[in-house]
């Protein structure tokens, strides 16, 4: 094993160096992980969640209540967007 001397200036220079790099990495790996993908809703869990009947969903649909996605014959919901529509409608308790 081949052993080297610095001078402990250029030692800590080289730290220093180590760790801003370190910080980089670290920023550049947080911003390109991709977000959590979707999760997407059947017309049935959506009914189920809400306690609502596929009629009361369907108008919901058709209103513009309720954004969904169509694929053929299958209606399909963000949960997020179900999230966000009952936390936008939350009636706050009276006191």
């Amino acid at each position: 094993m081949e052993c080297k001397m610095i001078e402990s200036a250029a030692y800590q220079e080289l730290q220093s160096l180590v760790i801003r790099l370190c910080g980089r990495i670290a920023h550049l790996a947080s911003s390109t992980v991709s977000p959590k993908p979707d999760k997407w809703l059947t017309q049935e869990e959506v009914c189920k969640a809400l306690r609502i009947t596929k009629r009361a969903l369907q108008y919901y649909r058709q209103t513009g209540v309720i954004p969904y996605t169509a694929l053929g014959n299958k209606i399909f919901f963000k949960e997020e967007d179900i999230h966000r529509i009952l936390t936008n409608n939350l009636i706050p308790a009276r006191r």
